[in-house]
């Protein structure tokens, strides 16, 4: 207990989380989809943060284009033959032996996502396929599990806390998917490392704020960022009537 105490210490300083957020945060079992440029810093940081169950999953193997922004991974790990969740899983144990680990080497998906899901009490999105965040956001509300979306591409990004019953969903911000089918991705346009890695901290904030029992704090809309131009904006964003989100069938 000591011990655990020393290595949170500055959490427990902060008024908004202190002594009970902190084992509200060491309590609690968070799912990261995906373990790229957002999920490798949001995992690292969630561990660090002493989240009690982290579940991590993604299909890929560390690759070169990767470790511009990929915080996880180094050189050593391309030639491993490991996938990044194993990798990640090696790297979270030795940041924080205390946290509890599963990890998927699996891509998220339609066939797999109720089950990723499964006794989590935050969900935070890493991912870089909107079709299967439609999936997540739809499991998500029907089992009232809290849902932190987030993306990066180019210099830009965006973050939105979406709680089942009280917010607007994914679904209320693009009704459409095929409408945003089309975007620009990190693949097609390039990530600016700092980009991603800002939008990560945000989302990891969010999360830390969600576990610690702060819902208060949350944020209300969507942050929208430009690393390269220095502008945050958060839009408002009205929940749709005709959504899933209000007991509507997609």
């Amino acid at each position: 207990m000591h011990e655990q105490i020393d290595r949170f210490n500055r959490h427990i300083l902060l008024r908004m989380i202190g002594p009970e957020g902190q084992k509200r945060i060491e309590a609690s079992r968070v799912f990261v989809a995906g373990l790229g440029a957002l999920g490798s810093l949001i995992s690292i940081l969630l561990a660090r943060a002493g989240v009690g169950f982290l579940r991590i999953a993604d299909q890929d193997n560390p690759e070169l284009h990767n470790l511009h922004r990929q915080v996880l991974y180094d050189e050593a790990d391309l030639n491993r033959g490991l996938s990044k969740a194993q990798v990640a899983e090696e790297r979270l144990r030795a940041a924080n032996s205390s946290v509890e680990i599963h990890a998927v080497t699996a891509a998220v998906g339609a066939d797999n996502v109720e089950e990723l899901t499964e006794g989590v009490d935050v969900v935070v999105d890493a991912l870089d396929n909107i079709r299967t965040r439609y999936f997540i956001n739809d499991v998500v509300l029907k089992r009232g599990i809290p849902y932190v979306f987030g993306g990066a591409v180019e210099a830009a990004g965006n973050v939105m806390t979406i709680i089942p019953g009280e917010t607007p969903c994914l679904r209320c911000l693009w009704p459409d998917s095929s409408a945003v089918s089309g975007h620009p991705t990190a693949a097609t346009h390039g990530v600016l490392s700092s980009a991603a890695a800002t939008v990560a901290a945000i989302e990891a904030t969010e999360t830390l704020k969600l576990l610690a029992g702060r819902t208060e704090d949350r944020l209300r809309g969507l942050l929208v960022m430009d690393l390269w131009h220095g502008s945050f904006h958060v839009a408002h964003v009205e929940r749709d009537p005709q959504c899933i989100c209000n007991g509507i069938r997609p």
